[in-house]
């Protein structure tokens, strides 16, 4: 797999919302103009749920076009599963969509880019 980065709903938001972030904005666009931005059905799904019209309907489905997909198969599932586990042994409660996003990067073998604060705690979970 290329050098491919799978960005979480969380750095979707930072750089595209009115008032965002300028310097995460333009990381996203140096992501998609290289061809190294990943989206997979769990971030996709953060994303539709929060669209408000017409227009952000239309913006998502270009942003999941200039994206690798990256499946949710059996394998991200298995991954959640343990991640979920891990989280609970280790007295962490994080969204399960934090869990799943987690999931998919660690089966595939990318760097996640995030700005939430229950990715830290998951990796931390994970560790022990």
């Amino acid at each position: 797999m290329k050098e491919l980065v799978l960005v979480d709903s969380s750095v979707w938001i930072q750089a595209t919302r009115k008032g965002g972030d300028p310097v995460i904005a333009a990381e996203l666009g140096e992501l998609l103009v290289s061809g190294m931005a990943a989206m997979t059905e769990p971030v996709w799904l953060e994303m539709y749920q929060g669209i408000r019209g017409k227009k952000e309907e239309e913006r998502l489905e270009e942003s999941r076009r200039s994206c690798t997909w990256l499946a949710f198969d059996k394998a991200c599932w298995v991954e959640a599963a343990a991640t979920a586990r891990a989280c609970l042994r280790a007295g962490v409660n994080v969204p399960f969509g934090d869990i799943l996003v987690h999931a998919c990067a660690v089966r595939y073998g990318v760097e996640l880019r995030e700005m939430d604060r229950h990715f830290a705690m998951i990796r931390r979970a994970m560790k022990r």
